[in-house]
């Protein structure tokens, strides 16, 4: 039997791509315009996803804004929807890179920006001539 090896790139085709799924979101931010304390504490850290909002003496707080998948359950109820603003941070990009397994997906990042930053110096290059 002889068998043979093939190196390829995913831009060759998908199945030399070592990424299962490749993702962003903005950062999510929710910002509570009053004080939520008892049952409302409790109905509002229900409306999000576990680790969002934590109660603290009481109170409802934002803990960790970054695990809110974005249900916008909040909204559906009328004493929590004008009580509570959910934004995004514009200038702030959650990655998600899932691997195959064949390359580390903090690897795969690295590699992406690499390649990016070649391509950028090739663009202004062509720029560069087309200005001059």
């Amino acid at each position: 039997m002889e068998l043979y090896a093939v190196k390829g790139i995913g831009s060759d085709h998908a199945k030399f791509s070592p990424v299962a799924t490749a993702s962003y979101r903005l950062m999510p931010e929710i910002q509570l315009l009053q004080p939520f304390r008892g049952h409302l504490a409790e109905k509002l850290k229900d409306c999000f996803s576990p680790g969002v909002i934590e109660i603290v003496d009481g109170e409802a707080v934002v803990k960790c804004a970054r695990l809110d998948t974005g249900s916008r359950e909040v909204l559906r109820h009328s004493e929590l929807a004008d009580k509570v603003k959910l934004l995004k941070v514009r200038d702030h990009f959650i990655f998600t890179i899932e691997s195959t397994g064949a390359l580390d997906p903090l690897d795969l990042m690295r590699e992406a920006i690499r390649i990016l930053k070649n391509k950028c110096k090739i663009y202004r290059k062509e720029l560069d001539v087309l200005t001059t």
